[in-house]
């Protein structure tokens, strides 16, 4: 119940800020579930060869491997490229956070504004008994859109930060890997195409 009053005090401006609230919250967990995930992967499959199982797949290390196996061919700079490609779609949604944590206070400072508009002339139309009450009254009810615009905006700086931090530790992890896996799959090969029989022994000629 009083949830459904600080909606009502904090007007309409409320329904987007809420609406925002919920699609941020979305993200950090999703976001955060998909890389911890992907990190438990990388520690587990670092070393695998060959096919992966089914049930190893679903989260974008699991998905590098899968697409390195289909194209075995494919240099350093195209795994990294693919990398970054899902490493990529990752940011693109992490990046919705900060959207967030911008918009937010702008959303509560509207809600405020529009709550303090209708406040005063309202009570400029009733002309109650006790003016000033009624203003510091519906100021206060109206204050609400801005402390949940700046609540949601925190909670979505601080998601987008930690994981943008995360995003790049996994990235770093994986290009590390990559250029570990290249160097080793160069020199066996290196040793196999210029391998070169060793020479005989050189006898003795007795005089």
């Amino acid at each position: 119940m009083q949830l459904v009053t600080l909606l009502q005090a904090g007007g309409i401006m409320m329904i987007p800020i809420l609406a925002a609230s919920i699609v941020a919250v979305a993200l950090i967990l999703e976001v955060w579930w998909l890389l911890a995930r992907s990190r438990s992967r990388f520690e587990e499959l670092r070393d695998w060869t060959g096919p992966l199982p089914k049930g190893k797949r679903g989260d974008l290390f699991s998905t590098l491997l899968v697409w390195i196996h289909a194209n075995p061919r494919t240099g350093v700079e195209q795994r990294r490229d693919y990398a970054d490609l899902l490493l990529g779609a990752v940011e693109r949604r992490v990046s919705w956070l900060g959207t967030i944590a911008a918009i937010a206070p702008l959303l509560g400072l509207l809600g405020t504004v529009s709550g303090m508009i209708h406040n005063f002339a309202l009570v400029a139309a009733v002309r109650p008994t006790d003016p000033l009450n009624q203003l510091s009254k519906g100021i206060s009810e109206a204050l609400v859109a801005t402390g949940a615009g700046l609540v949601v905006a925190i909670v979505a700086a601080l998601g987008h930060h930690a994981l943008m931090n995360s995003l790049d530790g996994f990235a770093a992890q994986v290009s590390s890997y990559l250029k570990n896996r290249s160097e080793e799959g160069t020199g066996e090969t290196s040793d196999a195409a210029t391998g070169v029989a060793p020479a005989p022994e050189a006898k003795a000629v007795n005089a």
